[in-house]
């Protein structure tokens, strides 16, 4: 059996995740994982990430990896390198 959690993210500049044409503004967004067993002889689960991001009334669920959703906001912590025009 699946279960499914979720969490806010917040990001303080813009930022760029990998597939993305352009730098999405910064704002808080909500992050939901899935974790699907895996058939082994132990317990052990795949987990996957989908990052909700909200931009001019519309949602769009994108997928990021731990380690790019990581490093995105590790960069979120230095200067703003992928500034947004509105």
């Amino acid at each position: 059996m699946s279960r499914t959690s979720t969490r806010t993210v917040t990001f303080q500049k813009s930022f760029l995740l990998p597939g993305m044409e352009a730098p999405h503004a910064a704002g808080t967004f909500e992050l939901q994982m899935r974790e699907e067993p895996i058939d082994v002889m132990w317990e052990a689960y795949h987990r996957t990430l989908t990052i909700m991001l909200t931009s001019a009334g519309r949602l769009e669920a994108w997928p990021v990896s731990e380690t790019d959703l990581e490093n995105a906001l590790a960069a979120d912590q230095g200067p703003d390198t992928h500034r947004v025009r509105l």
